[in-house]
């Protein structure tokens, strides 16, 4: 179908759409002869001669937009982070119109028993019954119907890459060679620091009390630490963050998984050492080392599967993303967020 009559039929098919849902819709309500509708739903999305609504991708984004709620972050900052979600989780419906439409073009099909299958492994290895599954789903704002339509279009999307994708990328023994030797620092010798953190925010980071306040309160803390109070009974009492429970305990890290500010703040610590009261942008922090562990190095042989793995995925992605960049360029997209 050349671009024109794409053009020419997404036309037609968005002033009927518009139609139904704005003259025909139920919620519509007359006051003094005026006409007032209330949107219950509208399109965001055209991509070629399918639509995307507002009900859909607000189920979509649903998750990261909890997640980015339940942070402490500046309002202006927050409100970023959620339009930047929506921006991508559209797209990403976007992307799934497109290889659906391809799909059928090829006459790729994905039948009822497949959805089936995938919906057991996915019980299986979440340890669900079917009732814990709808419950999930029923949380999340999801029929049945609607999650098997996504599992479906998952499924369609895998076997494209398979088909268009895959069968173009390979890893050979002299990339592996070359990630292996650059990365010294995840395959050599290396230390890694068990940390534990007491942080208290202020306004601007989430909190609500002035700076010196804060301040103030943290180096009332630093100075209990030096006294020999326990650094876990501290956080637990006063760390404001969801550590907190676990004495701050915040996990595992090498020094390149640090920032540079908190890496030259550890980087000569012993266990059982922690830091000066450290201003960061998530709010005033202390950082104790819980302990140090020292790696031995990896061999060539013994990382050659997962670094064939972690290159694969990115060649894969990389490819992926050529690929549907072509397929936008061929098509009639438009947004309307």
């Amino acid at each position: 179908m050349n671009q024109y009559r794409v053009f020419v039929i997404t036309r037609r098919f968005f002033a009927f759409c518009f139609f139904v849902l704005v003259c025909l819709s139920p919620s519509l309500s007359w006051n003094r002869g005026i006409a007032r509708a209330e949107v219950v739903d509208r399109i965001v999305a055209i991509v070629n001669n399918d639509i995307i609504l507002l009900s859909e991708l607000n189920r979509a984004v649903s998750f990261y937009e909890k997640a980015i709620r339940a942070k402490r972050l500046p309002p202006e900052e927050k409100k970023k982070l959620l339009y930047n979600a929506r921006v991508e989780v559209l797209n990403q419906l976007i992307n799934q119109k497109l290889t659906s439409q391809y799909a059928k073009e090829l006459g790729i099909k994905i039948n009822k028993l497949e959805v089936d299958q995938a919906l057991e492994q996915l019980k299986r290895s979440m340890h669900y019954t079917d009732e814990d599954l709808r419950q999930g789903l029923e949380k999340e704002g999801y029929t049945m119907e609607q999650y098997r339509d996504q599992v479906k279009d998952q499924l369609l999307q895998r076997r494209i890459l398979n088909f268009e994708v895959k069968s173009k990328v390979v890893v050979t023994p002299e990339d592996v060679e070359k990630y292996y030797k650059a990365h010294p620092e995840i395959y050599g010798i290396r230390k890694q620091y068990h940390l534990r953190n007491i942080i208290m925010r202020f306004a601007g980071t989430g909190g609500d009390k002035p700076k010196e306040t804060v301040y103030a309160k943290m180096l009332d803390i630093h100075k209990q630490l030096e006294n020999g109070a326990s650094f876990k009974d501290l956080a637990r009492r006063y760390s404001e963050s969801s550590f907190a429970e676990r004495g701050g305990d915040l996990g595992v890290f090498t020094l390149d998984d640090l920032s540079d500010q908190l890496r030259e703040a550890i980087k000569g610590l012993k266990p059982g050492e922690f830091t000066p009261v450290l201003e960061t942008p998530q709010g005033y922090q202390i950082l104790f080392v819980d302990e140090i562990i020292e790696k031995r190095a990896i061999s060539l042989q013994d990382a050659t599967e997962e670094i064939k793995q972690k290159l694969y995925s990115q060649m894969l992605d990389k490819r992926f993303e050529k690929w549907i960049t072509e397929l936008k360029k061929k098509s009639y997209i438009k947004t309307m967020l």
